[in-house]
């Protein structure tokens, strides 16, 4: 198509200056060819304006031909390319910075926090809970990331709705307004309320918490120490991430949640409140704070896109759809072999790996699958190799995943197939 219109455009003009009346034609009426060169010529009335021609030429085919040529020039233009031609856009910039011709405002840091202070620190509401005499037995922060109508949805931790008969939502003015407990996840340290209101209230941005770097820097809001101390704004930087705890004070590291390590000041009223990015989304959910004489300073977070599935499976679901049990209790003969002899266990022969299995928690995945006794070599496609690379690993599942199962039973290698993985089962320690 190109080469036509162009060919076309050269015929246009080589056409004009031999005088073609195709394009041209005289004012004769004898039907006899009439040629500019045939009949004498003044500068004024038979000259051709050749810009204009040309120009005439270029307004015709350029609506057919731009569309054209800009898709195949993108398309054959190489990132070496495009990096060249956005650096030469961007030092021509400069250019015209330095000469004056274009007037920049910095946006500074201090802007950047103001803006975030300002804006978005009203998503972070006091979460109360009552006890059965009506007495408030402890208050924290939450985050207002969902409204649907004058329903409004609020995502906080787990610990701080526990042992709750009632919760009421605490605004910056001091009002509050009851609170509906949808459902909550022990493991991950979730808890989703909803409350009624038609106001307009605001609602965080949920940002993407897998892509955020080390050095980054944050922005935690919450209510330390309580009300008293209401939106409390600190900062820091993310110091670490998928750092692991025993969340749940069973004396094993929890890896199924890889927590957000910062340095912003927190305190248990923080806990449930927003870790902001300085462009005002949400990175995280504030969880446990670290302090001792020898550590300080070490925050710790929900990574924010964690957090919104799993509460969003709360919303619809009750519990979390996100993090499975297996459903077993067991030594990890990697690391536990001492413990394994002291108990007077014995491991055949060549096996070093593996979970020897002590008990099987009722309901649960490998509830009448998996036996006592039993030693577990594989889970899924995961090759037990010790409990730390097996919890790394086992967090890509999902609730409702269907795996095998090879565990050695007397004297034989055991496949258990098609297990469909359950939410993890809380034990109740009574």
């Amino acid at each position: 198509m190109k080469k036509h219109l162009f060919l076309f455009m050269i015929l246009v003009i080589t056409m004009s200056l031999v005088g073609c009346d195709f394009f041209f034609p005289s004012g004769g009426t004898t039907g006899e060819p009439t040629s500019f060169l045939t009949s004498p010529r003044t500068t004024t009335e038979s000259e051709i304006n050749m810009e204009r021609v040309i120009s005439d030429v270029y307004q015709r085919i350029y609506e057919d031909l731009y569309d054209e040529v800009r898709a195949e020039v993108i398309a054959d233009l190489s990132d070496e390319e495009f990096q060249r031609i956005y650096q030469d856009i961007l030092a021509d910039l400069y250019q015209e910075v330095d000469a004056g011709n274009i007037s920049v405002t910095a946006v500074t840091v201090a802007d950047l926090i103001m803006g975030v202070a300002r804006d978005e620190v009203n998503s972070v509401i006091g979460v109360s809970n009552y006890n059965a005499s009506n007495t408030i037995q402890s208050v924290g922060s939450g985050v207002i990331y969902k409204h649907i109508g004058s329903t409004y949805y609020v995502m906080t931790n787990e610990h701080v709705i526990e042992d709750g008969t009632r919760y009421e939502i605490r605004f910056a003015s001091g009002t509050s307004v009851s609170a509906v407990l949808l459902g909550s996840d022990t493991t991950s340290d979730l808890a989703v309320l909803s409350f009624q209101s038609d106001l307009d209230l605001k609602v965080a941005s949920i940002g993407d918490s897998d892509s955020l770097p080390r050095g980054m820097m944050v922005l935690a809001v919450g209510h330390p120490n309580g009300y008293d101390y209401f939106n409390s704004v600190t900062m820091g930087i993310v110091s670490g991430k998928d750092r692991y705890f025993d969340i749940d004070d069973d004396g094993v590291k929890d890896m199924f949640v890889g927590y957000i390590q910062h340095d912003a000041p927190i305190n248990s009223g923080n806990s449930g409140g927003a870790l902001f990015n300085l462009a005002g989304e949400v990175v995280g959910i504030n969880v446990i704070k670290i302090a001792s004489t020898a550590i300080e300073g070490m925050g710790f977070a929900i990574p924010a896109t964690l957090a919104l599935a799993v509460c969003e499976d709360i919303e619809e679901l009750g519990f979390s759809n996100q993090i499975p049990g297996v459903g077993i209790q067991f030594n990890d003969i990697a690391s536990d072999r001492e413990t394994l002899d002291n108990l007077g266990i014995e491991i055949p022969s060549g096996i070093n790996n593996g979970f020897y299995v002590h008990l099987i928690t009722p309901n649960s995945s490998v509830d009448g699958k998996v036996l006592p006794g039993d030693i577990v070599l594989e889970i899924g496609d995961i090759i037990i190799t010790n409990l730390y690379n097996f919890s790394v690993e086992f967090s890509k599942y999902h609730v409702g995943d269907i795996i095998d199962i090879v565990v050695y039973r007397n004297g034989e290698t055991i496949t258990l197939e098609d297990i469909e993985l359950l939410p993890k089962v809380q034990v109740v320690n009574e």
